[in-house]
């Protein structure tokens, strides 16, 4: 599933914008609300895992996932548990480097996963075999597409189409959604190029929607729209001590 890009937007502002490519039985419907401890989580929920493959918190913290690490792989059928149960799980440990010292990832199925934790963007791949971790600045432009969906060669494409549209000046959160939904959307081309010409007319793959938050060190504004259909829901949440 995913592509998904973080998008500076002043010193300490941002957006980050998240496409779901999957299996239209899996469309979420309502963004739900979890409290861990303190935690005040927020999630648009998988209907079929009850994970979610985007969470935000009043904490100043936001993971995403996206399947796959460096290069397709063929699943095994099952694991000790979901990518998206794995999102939601983050937010039990204090922070993001306790996530990392004590989450057993040995049996989970390869992952790109996004973490921001108070200021601090991380990238987390895990290849079944190693956990690789890459911290990135939060004042450059980063795209990520799923490596089980797109080739290196529509990776790249995709983040330049993104670096020449923003060159033209800064976006707001309602362009940038935009952007992804015209311009990123999944198609089975790339899925060709990954696979071969035995890649099915028809998948039970689509962009179902387009998840976004901009936040600042104070706000976390998050927008969710569907895109077949008109269900969409907006939250703003205070971050915890602004």
């Amino acid at each position: 599933m995913c592509t998904v890009s973080f998008i500076p937007l002043t010193r300490d502002g941002f957006v980050f914008t998240s496409n779901r490519d999957e299996d239209p039985a899996r469309a979420a419907t309502v963004l739900q609300e979890l409290f861990v401890g303190e935690k005040s989580l927020y999630f648009p929920q998988d209907t079929q895992a009850k994970g979610s493959w985007f969470v935000f918190s009043n904490t100043n913290q936001f993971v995403c996932i996206l399947n796959g690490a460096f290069n397709p792989h063929l699943s095994e059928g099952t694991y000790k548990m979901s990518r998206g149960k794995m999102a939601l799980e983050f937010f039990e440990y204090k922070d993001y480097q306790t996530f990392v010292n004590n989450f057993e990832f040995e049996g989970m199925e390869p992952f790109t996963f996004i973490v921001f934790d108070q200021g601090i963007l991380t990238e987390l791949r895990w290849d079944e075999l190693k956990l690789h971790i890459k911290e990135l600045s939060n004042s450059e432009i980063h795209l990520w597409s799923s490596s089980t969906l797109y080739p290196v060669t529509w990776q790249i494409d995709r983040q330049e189409q993104l670096i020449k549209w923003l060159s033209q000046g800064v976006r707001s959160q309602e362009e940038v959604m935009d952007f992804h939904k015209v311009q990123f959307p999944f198609k089975r081309d790339a899925l060709v190029e990954i696979y071969g010409s035995g890649v099915p007319e028809e998948l039970p793959v689509q962009t179902l929607s387009v998840s976004s938050i901009k936040g600042n060190q104070a706000v976390f504004d998050f927008q969710y729209k569907q895109i077949k259909t008109p269900v969409n829901f907006q939250k703003s949440i205070q971050i915890q001590g602004a």
